[in-house]
């Protein structure tokens, strides 16, 4: 009787999760170095096939004319980068792009931003040819970040170009893209301040809201539910999110129990039911009640709360100089700009969302009929302020969240007004009372996903030696459970240790990795 084989399976082999970091980290350390030195062969290429300049954006009759030089149906030479730069020959961008395994609709743009770099960014180009060396490359551009800031500046004016350069070289390795934006911006706005007002106003041309009805439109027209899409203005979409986001609220209070997108796209219906004209609910009168609170009062009733959505408040941290304000004031217009010499545009930005905007909009926001507003007193960010609660005050929130605009954790740029704001020390609930353990040196605005990771434990953790400061038990404030873990050293630079080990310092600057 022949019995069954019994096969005999060996367990697989431990895998050192740190060794696999170890050698992901050489191996994009290598792949930077190689991208470095493609990027200038690409950069040394063009170079070799240029002939002549951009021209000034604004020309003659607004016009640029081809070469007269060029060929029916030959090579050309064509405007890949801003003003200033090379022009370079179409037929080149043929073979370079083979070369490199790309269609020329990929090539076109690598080699114009190579272009854009080099001869209009210098600064930023040296940063990005850091990268090509090991030792250096903590400091470095990387080559994608380089190029989506090439994209941005291809069409400033010279000077614009250099402002940009010139302000975001230092910082241009842990800049948030949109910190960039907002510096490009901004550049627009002071040295080509004629484009920034015609942007403005196509852009307010260029507002719509479509809801997709039709068959043809929409995307499954026979499950009931339809596309919607739009371009608002800012000040509006705050409006609508802030009204959805109560309604969505209200849903759930009254026990929906779809999840919170359901529940958003259910408020808009909610919302186009009830707000049909403009002012259903009542006249608000000057005590902020509504006439039918007001009769239910006066029949010796309980007042009843009004339901209407508030009137517009546009609560604004605005960052003008005194000229700025002063100059509205007086009727003068905008001031001398003495960045550029010239007569520029009055510049504030707007902290709910960090944008840039122009002193006349805030002006126009305000001017809306219906709108509320609050002026707040200017807050001294280097007065401490501390309690002796868990919870955080609006006093000791609002100093956090202007001194730390943006989450705290590395690489992380989200605003951070609505975000979660963490004890950076651990609250310590059998602290004696007096300690104060909430305050405004205490704590550091996460996003909640950022915050959970901080919380929670990785499951793949290694042991890492602790980074913690001279003064605190790294036992009693880390559980060995590795996380996350950061402090506040004394400039105010958070200084993060992931579950694995790896540093990081995250400033008002943005990120610099510290292995």
């Amino acid at each position: 009787m022949n019995h069954p084989s019994t096969a005999v399976v060996e367990a697989p082999p431990a895998i050192d999760s740190t060794a696999l970091l170890a050698t992901a980290r050489a191996a994009a350390a290598t792949q930077r170095a190689a991208e470095v030195a493609a990027f200038v062969a690409v950069a040394d290429w063009a170079d070799a096939h240029t002939d002549g300049t951009v021209g000034d954006p604004i020309g003659p009759l607004g016009i640029w004319t081809e070469d007269p030089r060029s060929v029916p149906g030959g090579d050309r030479f064509l405007e890949l980068g801003g003003p200033g730069a090379p022009l370079v020959s179409e037929f080149c961008l043929y073979e370079i792009s083979a070369a490199l395994g790309r269609s020329v609709t990929s090539g076109r743009p690598l080699v114009g931003d190579a272009i854009e770099l080099r001869h209009r960014l210098p600064r930023l180009w040296d940063r990005v040819l850091a990268g090509a060396d090991p030792l250096t490359q903590k400091q470095a551009l990387p080559v994608w970040r380089a190029r989506k800031i090439a994209t941005l500046t291809r069409t400033l004016t010279r000077e614009g170009a250099d402002f940009v350069d010139r302000n975001l070289a230092p910082v241009a390795h842990r800049a948030t893209m949109p910190t960039v934006e907002r510096l490009v911006a901004e550049a627009v706005a002071r040295f080509d301040p004629e484009n920034a007002e015609l942007d403005r106003a196509d852009a307010d041309a260029g507002r719509y809201f479509t809801i997709e009805t039709t068959p043809v439109d929409a995307a499954s027209p026979w499950t009931g539910v339809v596309p919607v899409h739009g371009t608002l203005d800012l000040a509006d979409a705050l409006d609508l999110q802030g009204a959805v986001q109560r309604v969505a609220a209200d849903l759930a209070a009254a026990g929906c129990d779809a999840d919170l997108d359901v529940r958003r796209s259910m408020a808009l219906g909610e919302l186009a039911r009830r707000q049909t004209a403009l002012d259903l609910y009542g006249a608000t009168t000057a005590a902020g009640a509504t006439d039918e609170s007001t009769a239910a009062a006066d029949h010796g009733g309980a007042p009843v709360a009004a339901t209407r959505t508030p009137a517009r408040q546009v609560v604004l941290y605005v960052h003008l100089n005194d000229a700025a304000i002063a100059s509205h004031r007086n009727g003068d217009g905008p001031t001398i700009d003495t960045a550029t010499g010239g007569t520029g545009i009055d510049l504030a930005r707007l902290d709910n969302t960090r944008a840039l905007i122009t002193a006349d909009q805030v002006r126009d926001w305000c001017r809306t009929p219906g709108t509320q507003v609050v002026v707040k007193p200017v807050i001294d960010l280097s007065e401490h302020v501390a309690v002796d609660a868990y919870e955080i005050p609006d006093r000791i929130a609002d100093r956090v969240r202007l001194d730390r605009p943006t989450c705290a954790f590395p690489y992380c740029g989200r605003p951070a007004r609505g975000l979660d704001l963490d004890h950076t020390r651990p609250y310590r609930w059998e602290a004696a009372p007096g300690a104060a353990q909430t305050s405004t040196s205490n704590l550091a605005p996460l996003c909640r996903g950022e915050h959970r990771a901080k919380t929670h434990p990785s499951p793949t953790g290694a042991s890492p030696p602790s980074d913690d400061p001279p003064g605190i038990d790294p036992l009693a404030e880390h559980p060995p459970d590795q996380r996350w873990r950061y402090h506040r050293d004394a400039l105010g630079t958070y200084i993060w240790t992931s579950p694995h080990g790896l540093r990081y310092a995250v400033d008002s600057t943005g990120t610099t990795p510290l292995d």
